[in-house]
């Protein structure tokens, strides 16, 4: 027979059990038990793993991005994997926002097979992105002291109405590719902030194809690609944006990248 005692101490182990699950899964733990959450972003409608979690670790297998960030916060010491589309996914399209992360770790961020990493040549798989879809509002921040790799298009993206501070990153591609053109540090469209002392290499694409004035492809199976318009992977990539609103220096790009550095306006041999 079952005393007293003893069930009031069986009732309370059952308590601390099911308080211990909801700790763990709110700290990101446990990931794979949850479902991924349907969110409309800059980007169209995605799915996410959480939304705006400041640290701790996110498996993000089976959903497009791992944390989906739409507010004021700083991130530190986060770990984000096997997300489909986006890592850390800073989205100001509902208003201004400044988002910093420090100490991240990024990996494995792309086409998926089940839960296996098999990047392809789909121009999504970005380690972690600001941005605020066009004309949207500005996202403001900070990446410093963070390790991007295995990611399938790009390691950090600054897109858009973006100003950020990219600071003592370690951004490291897959090497040479033939499937897609990786790049590790982009800045695109208007956006602008600060790239410095970040280590950036193993970007390097293998392929010949690419895109005319017109955007109508050339190379491989089409015609031959004119000088300059060959996809090509970069360290650091400017991409229809004003240089002179960039900040750039003590960066290593030095090791294993296709081109060091490289800016790309609508000119039709850039």
């Amino acid at each position: 027979m079952v005393s007293e005692k003893n069930l009031k101490i069986a009732k309370a182990l059952a308590v601390l059990s099911v308080s211990l699950i909801l700790v763990l899964a709110t700290a990101g733990f446990g990931r794979a038990a949850l479902a991924c959450i349907p969110v409309t972003t800059s980007r169209g409608a995605l799915t996410t793993a959480v939304i705006g979690q400041s640290t701790g670790a996110i498996d993000a297998t089976g959903c497009d991005i791992g944390d989906y960030i739409i507010t004021n916060t700083s991130v530190s010491s986060l770990t984000v994997h096997d997300a489909n589309q986006y890592g850390i996914f800073v989205d100001s399209g509902l208003g201004s926002i400044t988002v910093s992360i420090t100490g991240a770790l990024v990996y494995n961020i792309g086409a998926h097979t089940g839960t296996a990493f098999t990047p392809n040549g789909v121009q999504t798989g970005i380690g972690i992105i600001y941005d605020s879809g066009t004309g949207g509002p500005i996202a403001y921040g900070s990446v410093t002291s963070s390790n991007v790799y295995a990611y399938q298009k790009g390691g950090i993206e600054v897109n858009h109405n973006s100003n950020v501070t990219t600071i003592g990153n370690t951004v490291t591609g897959l090497g040479p590719v033939a499937f897609i053109a990786q790049n590790g540090i982009e800045y695109a469209r208007d956006a602008a902030g600060v790239i410095r002392g970040n280590t950036v290499s193993d970007n390097f694409y293998t392929g010949g194809t690419g895109l005319l004035a017109d955007g109508s492809s050339c190379g491989g199976a089409f015609p031959a690609c004119p000088p300059g318009r060959q996809y090509v992977s970069c360290g650091i990539l400017l991409v229809l944006i004003d240089p002179n609103n960039i900040q750039r220096g003590q960066n290593d790009v030095s090791n294993g990248n296709q081109r060091n550095y490289a800016v790309v306006t609508d000119n039709a041999f850039d």
